[in-house]
């Protein structure tokens, strides 16, 4: 990856900045600003290249300077929080905080999937939760160097489905509260039904309850009728499809 730091008057003044992909390949551009005033100017600027290629405008302050009041006018995306490490502390944490912008269009950063020492249960979390949540698919790993069972998380069909349905394209949220930082229990909305994410943050395997009931709009499960009971393994996640 490429990392190009400009300003709005180099690329207003140098629209080949939209030619970029075109000699190196795919990059991901960034801007670095701590004001949403010169944000608005880096929109505009890339507004008058538009025309040369596609643009992705992610916006990174960090989550400072109020970004969620105006970072969805003015980009396409808008980072909530510090950089990602590969860590379940770190997974944990910017899920917990990623629930008080659940209305917004916002970044929950690079997955770290493949890196670090992040168990395949942690992995297959920290993939499903960016999923449920609507957080933009952006890897930072080499996808070289990733097994069949990374490969394996990344491809999944549902989560993606999920991640990418433009009909109702609201996060999943959670609908039951617990002792637990983050809650475990999440549902949302698709054109194939209710999803169901059940987490573990704990050390040990759990049994968990996915009641019917608490989930808004659902009545039934196949042959059962009023719970659905299942063991979710030590920091995994269970996707359920409930339609």
């Amino acid at each position: 990856m490429q990392v190009v730091q400009t300003s709005s008057m180099t690329t207003a003044t140098y629209p080949e900045i939209g030619q970029i992909p075109m000699w190196n390949g795919p990059d991901f551009d960034w801007y670095n600003s701590n004001s949403g005033i010169r944000y608005r100017q880096m929109t505009t600027a890339l507004a008058s290249v538009a025309s040369i290629r596609p643009i992705q405008y992610g916006i990174c302050n960090w989550g400072n300077a109020n970004v969620w009041t105006w970072g969805s006018r003015v980009g396409h995306s808008w980072r909530m929080s510090g950089d990602s490490s590969a860590s379940w502390s770190y997974i944990t944490s910017i899920i917990a905080k990623n629930i008080d912008y659940l209305n917004y269009v916002d970044d929950m950063d690079m997955m770290e999937i493949g890196n670090g020492a992040l168990t395949i249960n942690e992995q297959r979390t920290h993939f499903a939760m960016w999923a449920a949540l609507k957080s933009p698919i952006l890897l930072g790993t080499d996808l070289s160097k990733l097994n069949a069972t990374q490969l394996a998380i990344l491809k999944n069909a549902e989560l993606l489905a999920f991640s990418q349905d433009t009909t109702v394209g609201t996060p999943a949220k959670p609908y039951k509260s617990g002792t637990t930082t983050p809650p475990e229990y999440y549902a949302g909305k698709s054109v194939k039904g209710t999803h169901v994410f059940v987490m573990n943050v704990g050390s040990t395997p759990a049994s968990k309850v996915v009641t019917f009931a608490e989930v808004t709009g659902l009545a039934y499960l196949g042959t059962f009728t009023t719970s659905y009971t299942l063991t979710v393994d030590t920091h995994d996640t269970a996707a359920l499809l409930l339609t």
